[in-house]
C-alpha cells in the first residue's frame, strides 16, 4: 500500500492532475491476459485516498470484471473500456456512482484489424479479436441498466480524425443522440469536476464551441463535418475574414 501511495505523490510532484490505472490487463499490451486484475481492492483504495488528498480524479483502465469491481468498490471516479463488464459490476457502478467511459471507437477499430494479417503480433491479435468487439454490446447493457456515461474514445488506437465516430456508435447502440451529445458536454464536465467552466455554454465559462452544417438530431453522422471551431473565444475555424 505504501508503494501505492508513493506512485501517486510523485505524479503530484510531476505536475500531473488526473491519475489513471490499469485495473485490469490491456488489449494492446504484449501479455496473455487483457482480463487479469493488476490490483488488489486494498491497493487501489490506498490510490484513491492519496488521489483525493490532492484533489485528482481516478480513471480505471479495465476489461476484466473482477478488475472492474475491485476498482469500482475502492471508489475510482471511472472505468475505461469496461469490455467484460457484467450485471453485478454495474449495479454496484450505479450504487457507487461510478462513471463509464466505454470507448466504443477503439473497439471497434482493433477488432477490424485483428482481421489483418500482420497488423497486431501474434500474442496481441487473439485478444484483439476477442474483446475489442465486446464494447459497444457492453455500452448498450450498460446505458439500458443506467450507469452514468461520459464520452471517450482511446484515439489514438483508431486514428486521430475519426474520434467523432463514437457519437455514432453511440447512438447505434441505443443510446438517444441528445444524450450522447449530452455525454460529450455536460456529463464529461461533471465526471471530471469541471462544472463551472467546461459543458455548456454560458456566462463565466470557457468559449470552447463546435459547430456543423446541419443539426446532428437529425443526423449524427455530420459529427464528422465539423465547420466552425472556437477554442477560449478564439476562432480557429469557420471565421469570417
Amino acid at each position: 500500500m505504501d508503494d501505492a501511495r508513493k506512485a501517486v505523490r510523485a505524479r503530484y510532484k510531476e505536475g500531473a492532475d488526473l491519475i489513471k490505472i490499469t485495473a485490469t490487463g490491456g488489449v494492446l499490451s504484449q501479455a496473455k491476459s487483457g482480463e487479469n486484475p493488476q490490483f488488489t481492492t486494498e491497493e487501489i483504495a490506498a490510490i484513491v485516498t492519496t488521489a483525493k488528498d490532492y484533489g485528482f480524479k481516478v480513471a480505471a483502465h479495465a476489461h476484466g470484471a473482477e478488475g472492474m469491481r475491485r476498482a469500482v468498490a475502492a471508489g475510482v471516479d471511472s472505468i475505461e473500456h469496461g469490455t467484460l463488464m457484467t450485471e453485478d459490476v454495474m449495479k454496484l457502478m450505479k450504487k457507487q456512482g461510478t462513471w463509464y467511459v466505454p470507448t466504443i471507437a477503439a473497439g471497434v477499430f482493433v477488432g477490424e484489424k485483428a482481421r489483418e494479417e500482420g497488423y497486431f503480433s501474434d500474442l496481441v491479435r487473439p485478444k484483439a479479436a476477442a474483446i475489442g468487439p465486446k464494447i459497444k454490446e457492453t455500452f448498450g447493457r450498460a446505458y439500458k441498466m443506467g450507469v452514468k456515461i461520459a464520452f471517450g474514445t482511446d484515439t489514438g488506437v483508431s486514428p486521430h480524425g475519426e474520434n467523432w465516430r463514437e457519437f455514432v456508435h453511440m447512438v447505434d447502440a441505443g443510446m438517444p443522440t441528445i444524450e450522447a451529445l449530452q455525454s460529450a458536454t455536460v456529463s464529461a464536465a461533471q465526471l471530471l469536476g469541471r462544472r463551472d467552466d467546461l459543458g455548456s455554454l454560458s456566462p463565466g465559462k470557457f468559449a470552447d464551441v463546435v459547430a456543423y452544417p446541419r443539426s446532428p438530431l437529425e443526423d449524427i453522422e455530420v459529427m464528422g463535418e465539423v465547420a466552425f471551431v472556437m477554442k477560449a473565444g478564439q476562432v480557429y475555424k469557420g471565421g469570417k475574414d
